[in-house]
């Protein structure tokens, strides 16, 4: 049996639910484009609006990364709404029975048989016959009306409109922008589509600039980077750029890089368009960022801090001049070695013409060294070494107004000698050199006591802030210097006296000759007379002596043959060894003498001991006080002793207290009294002593003392006065001192008093001896004043007598007549 045929479906109804497939995707593609343009416009918006705002609220532009990703976002957005709204849409299978549901629900009027058709053309089940032709008559009538079926009236339009008229604004909003304000539309295709970092044409434009020092010299910052010295402050110039409207403040804020500090202030204007702040004492690197009306930069200046350059160390390695003899000399090869010193400060001397090297170490790489005085610049640039350029290496001379007068330009050898390989070391040959001194040396001339100025600049454009400053000051060569005296001679010397010149010679360097030199009467030039023992292997310090028992030098008078009144003027003579500016010589004090007779010096000797007489009379009379002072003190203390003794007893008076309060006082002041007469008396005694010594070496040094007269001075005089200065007065001002010390402790000072009173009296009667043999010596020399002024009286007598005769012949003759 036969299955019963499928109901066909008449072409009719494949058309109309073909034309209604058709619609529905073109309704799809419409309503997701303009859903796709409205997000777009959206996007767009809202990307403007935000960087607009953005920018007026920071004056920055937003982050690169920032646009970047809003830019993928959004296009990953509308990707997936065109997949959303367009594609997966299109791609969905439209069936037949869904498009019949679709149009009964519109036109209830084909009362679902267009479903029910379809749905059994689809379906397997068997139908009888009258189904069958109900069925098929009812296709037949669906069919025939299918033709003036609206298809159109099946669409909701409104969400077409609304996303058509909202993708209509947005778009036109978009081409108005454009056309309106086309600088805002570039800046915003700048900004999103080539993602470039300033895009906002601003009104005004900062540019950051750094006033470094010394000199205030103008340094921009590389790649948004300026390094900075460590601790030196930061002075920050900001200037409007060219054509740009120019803000009426500019505000400068700063952040440390270790995030701890930072700050915001209002930098001082300078003038139109350029401001300036000072940030002090920098320690750590920042960041900068500077506004000003429309502008603020959007990237920050970045400050690095790095070491400021500066020398480590300064050393000098000095060759002294060969006749100073500081030169350490190798004993194996004989050779003087160069002897390093340190700088500690800024000052160090070295002897006039040092030649020396100035090591100069620096704490990083330089790129220019600069060394300037008052009168020359020496100038170098290691990494120009290699061109040799004449410009960056130079050593220059300058004239008293500071201007350059003549330049040289360093040769390579040269060159590769100052500036060590690591840039860190400079080595400046120099020799020192008085004003205006001319030297063969080949060291650079550097006149002494000149102030020098060294800067520095590193590969970092940075400068030392205040020039190293050093003076080697000159140790000039001075001439030796002459400490002499006469011992044992007076000014009036007799014609064979013996002149003692005792002292000492120094010079810095070495002394080369010693010599007297001596002028009689009205001579002009010196005539010399060698030592006895004369300066050997230049010594820096000669003492004049003949032999070690002999502690002076001698000058014999008696050679010379002078006269009576004749003038001598003698005096020492020294000459060091500088044979480069030099030699220095020099005269010590220069001593005076007068030829006298022996008699006339023995009467110059006589007024000395007649004074000194009178002053050892002065020292016995005080002597002589102390000693009855002592002795009134030991009455008082004995009558302070029985007043106690008769206390004790229980004997009272009212006067007692007063007495012993009294004898008390008295015998407190006596004893520091006598103590302190009794010192000066010593060292009056002493004086006189030496003054007797001298006497006696003029006697000897004239050659008129005879053994009568050494003998009396030295056992009569010298002798006990010898005893009383070395041990009389030592002895009593022992006793004196225990004396005032039993005052102070309170106990019974009877003994001590007493004992010194003793030793007084002893020394009294050698002092009384002494002053008997003065006067005998007095008596003898004035029996030689009177002898000398009887010759006088006789040479005046003979002298009248001539002229009395020579007169009386005189009228002879003109009585004669023979005038």
């Amino acid at each position: 049996m036969n299955e019963p045929a499928k109901l066909s479906i008449p072409q009719e109804i494949t058309d109309l639910l073909n034309r209604l497939r058709g619609k529905i995707r073109r309704y799809i593609l419409l309503e997701g484009a303009a859903k796709l343009l409205a997000t777009a416009g959206l996007i767009f918006w809202i990307s403007f609006v935000v960087d607009w705002g953005y920018f007026r609220l920071s004056h920055f532009e937003l982050p690169v990364w920032f646009r970047a990703s809003f830019v993928l976002i959004s296009l990953t957005t509308i990707l997936i709404l065109s997949g959303t709204f367009i594609l997966f849409r299109l791609m969905t299978k439209m069936r037949k029975k869904a498009l019949a549901l679709v149009l009964e629900r519109r036109f209830p009027e084909l009362n679902d048989r267009l479903a029910t058709a379809i749905e059994l053309h689809e379906s397997n089940e068997p139908q009888n016959a009258l189904t069958r032709a109900m069925l098929e008559r009812t296709v037949k009538d669906v069919a025939r009306g299918s033709s003036q079926l609206p298809l159109e009236d099946v669409f909701d339009k409104r969400p077409l409109r609304r996303a058509f008229f909202g993708a209509l604004i947005l778009s036109v909003s978009i081409l108005i922008l454009a056309v309106v304000n086309q600088p805002a539309m570039a800046r915003w295709a700048k900004g999103y589509l080539e993602l470039k970092n300033d895009y906002w044409n601003r009104e005004t434009g900062l540019v950051v600039k750094v006033i470094a020092q010394p000199g205030d010299r103008i340094r921009e910052f590389q790649d948004q980077t300026y390094k900075h010295g460590l601790g030196n402050d930061l002075t920050l110039l900001v200037e409007t750029v060219e054509g740009k409207k120019s803000p009426e403040r500019v505000q400068l804020t700063y952040r440390m890089q270790n995030g701890r500090e930072g700050g915001r202030t209002v930098m001082s204007r300078l003038g139109e368009g350029r401001f300036k702040h000072t940030i002090t004492d920098v320690l750590d690197g920042m960041q900068i960022w500077v506004s000003g009306n429309d502008y603020t930069n959007p990237e920050p200046y970045l400050i690095e801090i790095v070491e400021t350059p500066t020398l480590d160390q300064i050393q000098l390695e000095c060759r002294y001049p060969e006749y100073t003899g500081l030169n350490t000399v190798d004993p194996e090869t004989g050779i003087s070695q160069p002897d390093l010193q340190t700088v500690q400060g800024t000052q160090i001397a070295l002897p006039v013409n040092t030649d020396f090297q100035m090591v100069s170490t620096a704490n990083k790489p330089i790129t220019r060294f600069s060394l300037e005085t008052d009168q020359l610049k020496i100038q170098l640039e290691p990494a120009a070494t290699a061109t040799s350029s004449p410009k960056s290496n130079f050593l220059a001379w300058k004239n008293s107004q500071g201007e350059i007068v003549k330049q040289t330009s360093f040769t390579p050898a040269q060159l590769e000698q100052m500036c060590g390989s690591d840039h860190q070391v400079f080595r400046v040959p120099f020799t020192l050199v008085s004003e205006n001194q001319k030297t063969s040396s080949s060291g650079i001339p550097l006149p002494i006591d000149q102030p020098m100025r060294i800067y520095l600049e590193d590969e970092d454009g940075l400068l030392v802030t205040e020039p190293i400053r050093l003076s080697i000051m000159g140790i000039v060569d001075q001439p030796p210097k002459i400490d002499t005296r006469l011992t044992g001679i007076g000014k009036s010397i007799t014609r064979k006296a013996m002149i003692p010149v005792e002292g000492k010679i120094t010079d810095d360097y070495g002394i080369q000759s010693a010599r007297f030199d001596f002028l009689v009467d009205e001579d002009k030039n010196f005539r010399l007379r060698p030592f006895r023992s004369k300066p050997a292997e230049r010594p820096k310090e000669f003492t004049l002596q003949r032999n070690e028992k002999e502690t002076w030098e001698r000058f014999d008078v008696l050679p010379l043959d002078l006269k009576v009144g004749q003038k001598l003027s003698l005096t020492v003579h020294a000459e060091d060894a500088d044979n480069l500016s030099g030699p220095h010589q020099v005269h010590g004090e220069t001593y005076h003498f007068e030829i006298v007779t022996d008699e006339e010096l023995l009467s110059i000797l006589y007024s000395k001991e007649l004074n000194l007489r009178k002053r050892f009379e002065q020292i016995f009379k005080e002597v002589t006080q102390t000693r009855d002072e002592l002795k009134e003190r030991v009455a008082q203390v004995r009558e302070s002793q029985a007043i106690t003794e008769k206390q004790k007893q229980g004997q009272t008076d009212p006067a007692w207290e007063a007495t012993l309060l009294e004898n008390q006082s008295a015998i407190a002041v006596s004893a520091d009294r006598s103590l302190y007469g009794t010192r000066k008396n010593a060292t009056e005694t002493a004086s006189i002593v030496e003054s007797f010594h001298d006497i006696r070496e003029e006697l000897v040094n004239n050659g008129v003392a005879t053994a009568q007269i050494l003998g009396r001075i030295d056992d009569k005089i010298l002798k006990p006065l010898t005893m009383i200065h070395e041990q009389d007065f030592p002895d009593v001002d022992q006793r004196l001192g225990l004396f005032r010390l039993a005052i102070e402790q309170n106990s019974n000072p009877l003994t001590e008093i007493q004992t010194s009173i003793d030793l007084l009296d002893s020394m009294l009667v050698r002092m009384q001896g002494v002053l008997n043999e003065m006067q005998d010596l007095l008596e003898f020399h004035e029996a030689i004043e009177m002898l000398k002024n009887l010759i006088e009286r006789e040479k005046e007598l003979t002298e009248e007598t001539k002229k009395y005769r020579k007169n009386k012949l005189l009228d002879r003759l003109k009585g004669l007549g023979l005038e």
